[in-house]
């Protein structure tokens, strides 16, 4: 009964560890990425608003992210595009989608206000830092 509590209690401890990295990892792109947008006119009432608004956006913006990902893959795959067009096309749908996650989010949201160029802006940051990912992916799937 007793190694079954250590046994719990461990792997308690190691998930609430694991959580809490990924809540701070979160935390921090939050942040940078309010800081980034509030040069574009992106406005919140407190740091929570920001956390909770890119954990939304992560949320709604995950399935557009595979589709994003997938589709142009799928293209270079069938020869209907070259690697160079198909990382380019990839640009763009990331760009769209998380731009649409975020203006989702933010018309949802009282706490944050964020225009339109500020949205832009960090979805084409965002889809930026992806590419090498999505070169890689590219690569693994020839």
């Amino acid at each position: 009964m007793k190694e079954k509590l250590k046994e719990l209690a461990g792997a308690l401890l190691g998930y609430s560890v694991v959580a809490v990295v990924i809540l701070a990892v979160i935390a921090l792109i939050a942040v940078v990425s309010g800081s980034i947008m509030r040069l574009f006119g992106f406005e919140y009432e407190s740091v929570w608003s920001i956390i909770l608004f890119f954990i939304i956006v992560m949320i709604m913006g995950f399935p557009l992210e595979i589709l994003s990902s997938a589709l142009p893959a799928v293209f270079a795959d069938l020869g209907r595009c070259t690697q160079r067009q198909a990382v380019a096309l990839y640009v763009m749908m990331d760009t769209l989608f998380s731009a649409v996650a975020m203006a989702v989010a933010d018309h949802f949201m009282d706490s944050v206000s964020a225009s339109d160029l500020s949205i832009l802006v960090i979805s084409f940051l965002f889809a930026v830092t992806s590419i090498k990912d999505f070169k890689e992916k590219l690569g693994k799937d020839r």
